[in-house]
């Protein structure tokens, strides 16, 4: 039995999620066994049913528990193979307080700071932010030819709604570095970040990810194509780098242009496949383990295990990009690499995904013997984000203004995501229904098929939103009879924007046929009301 009481604040599904992971992880809890039931194991700790739902919930999107219908819950995790890090309680984790010494020193006393001649110097090249571009398109997404007509809807834009940036927060700061550290707006920028920023970003780490970050080991930049340039720059010039398939092309395009060849790797569904790294001579993969872009796949323990076991071997890193990790609607925040294998793991994430794409402030936080490989070869790049920028963002996060602002954007785009949720459900059950006389008449051979390809697709109605508690996109299964480039070109015509997965693929995979990304951050219910219908006739028309 697990002793609940001892729990301190933590909430009792975490505190048992905890201690079944450390048991499994240890080994006390072999690869294979079977779990107690949820009752069962609700009744021997005193606890709510729904206490152990969500504790086993947790267990298995993080993959360390495997569900087998009419059997139960098992293990699917092999302790045995792997070495891993101690996942103790953060209230027991080691941190290094000077992380907090200086982050309160710099909060009270941020104009005292000196900048350190010797510091790291970041590149001074022109960088797009890491997730738009110019006309608002997904990064990588395939260029399509756009109609001169009004919009409908746009699924594509990574845009979010205007009304969620706290504006008038924002303006208050501004206005206030402007009056109290005018001098230092106006500096040249500190080469790896201002050492405000870099503290408030590691003190921020700390609290949301478990990640204890030496500040000094922390690089701002642009957007995270500029610090992908700064890493294939560090792991030598031919080396070969590996990125997941499908995944955000525009990493495989920057390794290629940069003199790197590029091994794509597949993703499952527990993430990528490790295996196809084997033998080979890659020094640097980029992987998004905690949501998978575009698939929204999480990579399992045992995966991540394995990944982690791979790069000790041949001496190579891992590039963590956390990209979408704040908007976790449900369950418990999957840890990142990152805390458990900070020598062998780089983290890399933005501010502009939470904030808005104009923001363009970046960050990865580099091994040690990384960081020192950074100082002796790139010593004298110039830095890339403004002053002024760094220090009302550094206000921002020191102010607390952050994290209400990333709570109010979960609980903002949760209900949205819900509601849209649910207006694909309605939609769909009335789809099958629906009679449009404008188009066609009652029992004609189109309705007919209309409607029994809808029923051969799913119950509920043509397109069936794939499940996923994260993110800001919604992938959506089509029938297998849609053609689909005729089907985005037709949406194309009726001014909706709308990308297929194969768009982020190397090469065409058939098991992507009829999955779409549609993207919410900008695209509010009415605007999916509205399109759905049109989407609707237009895969009828497609099929």
């Amino acid at each position: 039995m697990y002793d609940v009481e001892k729990r301190g604040n933590v909430p009792i599904y975490e505190y048992l999620y905890k201690c079944i992971r450390n048991d499994i992880v240890s080994g006390r809890i072999r690869n294979g066994e079977k779990l107690l039931s949820k009752r069962r194991l609700a009744r021997q700790e005193g606890v709510a049913l729904i206490t152990v739902e969500n504790a086993y919930e947790q267990l298995l999107v993080e993959g360390y528990i495997e569900s087998r219908e009419r059997s139960g819950y098992y293990v699917s995790f092999d302790a045995g193979r792997f070495v891993m890090s101690d996942y103790s309680d953060d209230s027991s984790r080691s941190s290094n307080g000077n992380i907090y010494l200086n982050h309160r020193s710099a909060n009270n006393s941020i104009g005292n700071i000196k900048t350190d001649n010797t510091s790291c110097k970041a590149n001074n090249t022109n960088s797009r932010a890491n997730n738009t571009n110019s006309n608002n398109n997904i990064s990588g997404v395939i260029e399509r030819d756009i109609p001169q007509v009004p919009d409908i809807a746009d699924f594509v834009s990574q845009r979010l709604f205007d009304d969620a940036f706290p504006f008038d927060i924002w303006s208050k700061l501004m206005r206030k570095v402007l009056s109290d550290r005018n001098p230092e707006c106006l500096a040249p920028p500190d080469p790896c970040g201002l050492p405000v920023l870099r503290y408030a970003i590691a003190g921020y780490l700390m609290r949301s990810r478990g990640i204890d970050a030496d500040p000094d080991n922390i690089i701002v930049g642009p957007g995270t194509e500029y610090l992908e340039n700064i890493l294939l720059i560090l792991s030598g010039g031919g080396a070969l780098t590996a990125v997941e398939d499908p995944g955000y092309k525009k990493m495989g395009l920057l390794c290629e242009r940069a003199g790197h060849k590029c091994l794509h790797i597949p993703v499952d569904r527990d993430g990528l496949d490790v295996s196809v790294l084997e033998g080979t001579s890659v020094r640097l993969v980029n992987i998004s383990p905690s949501h998978h872009f575009p698939t929204g796949v999480v990579m399992s323990a045992g995966r991540r295990a394995q990944l982690v076991d791979w790069a000790e071997r041949e001496d190579a890193y891992i590039a963590e990009d956390d990209y979408d990790s704040e908007f976790r609607f449900s369950g418990r925040p999957i840890p990142p690499i990152a805390a458990a294998y900070p020598e062998r793991v780089i983290y890399m994430n933005t501010f502009t995904r939470t904030l808005a794409p104009s923001i363009r402030i970046a960050f990865m936080v580099l091994p040690d013997k990384l960081m020192d490989r950074y100082r002796q070869k790139l010593s004298f790049y110039s830095g890339t984000v403004s002053s002024f920028e760094q220090l009302v963002l550094a206000e921002f996060i020191n102010g607390g203004y952050y994290e209400r602002h990333l709570s109010r954007m979960r609980n903002y785009y949760g209900k949205r995501r819900e509601s849209i949720m649910r207006l694909f459900e309605s939609k769909e059950k009335g789809s099958i229904n629906r009679n449009d006389t404008k188009e066609t008449h009652d029992n004609t051979h189109a309705d007919r098929s209309y409607i029994q390809k809808q029923k051969e697709n799913s119950e509920t109605g043509i397109f069936v939103p794939i499940k996923d508690v994260a993110g800001l996109r919604i992938v959506l299964k089509a029938p297998d009879s849609l053609d689909d480039e005729k089907f985005i070109k037709a949406l194309s015509d009726k001014g909706i924007k709308l990308s297929c997965i194969n768009d982020y693929c190397y090469s065409h995979n058939s098991q992507y046929d009829h999955h779409f990304l549609v993207s919410f951050g900008a695209a509010s219910e009415a605007d999916f009301a509205k399109a759905l219908p049109v989407m609707e006739k237009a895969a009828m028309e497609c099929m």
